[in-house]
């Protein structure tokens, strides 16, 4: 069994290594909680091994989202000049899919090892979620992926992140893995947390630890204990 990294600082400490080659990873997490900046740069980070890496958008434009990231550091324009990154917008249209055909020849063309999409409103809007066509339909997406031998992440959306009433959607069960991304009250303000709530065939760490999201995008503290939670324990303690 093969793993590599994802190269995100302090993500392949709480997998204790990396992600299995060839797997399928869902990072689920409400709004504004970083799920895009995570999966682009987990493209931008294996284009940085020499690792060709495949960005598909479904909801974002692709130069609003160049230009939203620039304050991060991602040198998208250099990555994509030396075909170690491809961006595909697949804008969803009178409620019609465009084909995966051409993410599947982009795949073999630039021979990509890392695949994202973002997200899986690709699929909601022919399907909603949680009828057995739209599990068909993210299964068979994921099926395609594992055939051309690429490593998979995509996201979605979660209405419950509240860890003690979570509440699991259709697709978290599809996928090989599963990080959920929340943002846990700290007095007048929120701080950000990350739990990997399952991973298939690996061990990982099961608890929950804050990230940032700075200069180079995402940086997770895996030494460290959210202080957000060491406060809700403590008053419920008092209380």
């Amino acid at each position: 069994m093969k793993f590599i990294k994802t190269g995100i600082p302090g993500l392949d400490e709480l997998l204790k290594g990396g992600v299995r080659e060839n797997s399928s990873i869902l990072i689920s997490g409400g709004p504004g909680t970083g799920k895009s900046i995570l999966a682009l740069q987990f493209i931008v980070e294996g284009a940085k091994k020499g690792e060709p890496g495949l960005f598909i958008s479904a909801e974002e434009d692709i130069d609003s989202l160049k230009e939203d990231v620039k304050s991060l550091g991602f040198n998208i324009e250099k990555y994509e000049k030396e075909k170690k990154i491809v961006l595909v917008q697949q804008p969803i249209l009178s409620k019609k899919l465009v084909s995966i055909a051409t993410p599947l020849s982009l795949i073999k063309e630039y021979k990509i090892k890392r695949v994202a999409l973002d997200s899986l409103t690709f699929f909601e809007y022919m399907h909603l979620a949680g009828e057995m066509d739209y599990r068909k339909e993210v299964l068979d997406f994921i099926q395609r992926m594992k055939t051309a031998g690429v490593t998979l992440m995509a996201t979605s959306e979660k209405t419950v992140t509240d860890t003690d009433v979570l509440e699991y959607e259709s697709e978290d069960f599809l996928f090989d893995g599963l990080i959920l991304l929340i943002e846990v009250r700290k007095a007048a303000s929120f701080e950000r947390c990350i739990h990997v709530v399952k991973m298939r065939g690996q061990d990982h760490l099961l608890d929950i630890y804050p990230f940032k999201i700075e200069k180079g995008g995402i940086k997770i503290f895996p030494d460290q204990l959210p202080f957000s939670l060491i406060e809700e324990e403590a008053r419920r303690k008092r209380e």
